[in-house]
């Protein structure tokens, strides 16, 4: 007996689908990916706000220069694991990601806490970019746990395709909060708009 057949047998014997399993580790593949893509994004609007506000000051400018590495270092990752069917380089991920999270997670604490009173506020970008980390890395930690094998995938198209679905929509709406809190979110013209105001007819005017 093979070691699929064998697999195949430790999966009946469990109770468990084979195709179910497959298809459930896809899907974590996936949301991790894509949590990558939606990390990135917010990782670069965080860069482009801080510039916009950096005025020369080192710590804004050293936060610009940071939050982009970081966005483009997870655009990179997210893309190489979409091509490769699984989380690339996850042990270096594993021991980075945790550090931007504490580092949003306190930016949400110094805005919530800041002792200017007023000009206390919920940080909706860093707050969502954390959310996602953390997407990130329980999916690649629950994927080091599996056994899933190089050439184990659901075939089946329909499948695949609601879960790429499902991740696409879960990842959405946690990062459209987020990107709406960043500076071009919030100069964005909203839906059915123009961003001009609607020219008048001339007064006085017979036809």
């Amino acid at each position: 007996m093979n070691h699929a057949a064998v697999a195949g047998a430790t999966d009946r014997a469990r109770g468990e689908s084979p195709v179910r399993g497959l298809l459930l580790g896809e899907s974590v593949r996936t949301l991790a990916a894509f949590a990558g893509l939606g990390a990135a994004t917010l990782s670069f609007g965080t860069s482009a706000m801080l510039l916009t506000t950096a005025s020369g000051l080192p710590w804004a400018m050293a936060g610009t220069v940071a939050a982009g590495l970081w966005g483009a270092a997870l655009l990179v990752w997210a893309v190489q694991s979409l091509r490769t069917g699984a989380p690339a380089w996850p042990r270096g991920l594993l021991r980075v990601a945790p550090v931007w999270v504490f580092l949003h997670l306190a930016a949400v604490a110094l805005r919530i806490w800041w002792p200017g009173g007023s000009s206390r506020s919920l940080d909706g970008t860093a707050l969502s970019a954390a959310v996602l980390e953390l997407v990130i890395l329980g999916c690649v930690g629950w994927l080091g746990r599996q056994t899933f094998r190089p050439g184990d995938r659901p075939a089946a198209a329909g499948p695949l395709l609601m879960v790429t679905f499902a991740a696409a929509l879960v990842v959405a709406a946690i990062t459209t909060p987020g990107l709406a809190a960043t500076a071009a979110g919030q100069h964005a013209v909203p839906h059915g708009e123009h961003g001009g105001s609607t020219p008048s007819a001339p007064a006085g005017h017979h036809h």
